[in-house]
């Protein structure tokens, strides 16, 4: 009995994978249901940072609001309502179904990183809800 060697993936497809797990705007871990709290990084001043730390056993809901231009995700979060914009944020909406968005980070425009990653976060606010 032959043995099949296993599909290698090309530099691209790694490349990609990555981007797609972690960046400047956070980080999403690849194993499904392993993560136990959210972690949200918001920008008070250009040099601090301001972090809001979520179990997920208190999130309740998130509903994104995609299309053309600047999207939103909004999450209920015990008492507080986060809402993020940016885009590509279906994917931290399909993170969080998994239970895998371990930590989300405000990042300002006009940085050149923006561009080359498929998420980008331009705000978090945190209100009572």
């Amino acid at each position: 009995m032959s043995l099949k060697p296993k599909k290698s993936q090309t530099p691209s497809e790694l490349v990609n994978r990555k981007d797609e797990l972690h960046g400047p705007w956070g980080r999403i871990n690849p194993e499904p249901q392993l993560v136990i709290a959210l972690r949200l990084c918001k920008k008070v001043s250009p040099s601090t940072e301001e972090t809001h730390s979520y179990p997920y056993r208190v999130l309740s809901s998130w509903r994104w609001l995609g299309g053309v231009g600047e999207e939103e995700l909004k999450i209920e979060a015990g008492s507080d309502l986060v809402t993020i914009k940016g885009r590509g944020l279906n994917r931290l909406a399909e993170a969080l179904d998994q239970n895998t968005l371990e930590i989300l980070r405000e990042v300002q425009s006009g940085n050149t990183v923006e561009s080359e990653n498929p998420i980008w976060v331009s705000s978090i606010t945190i209100s009572q809800s």
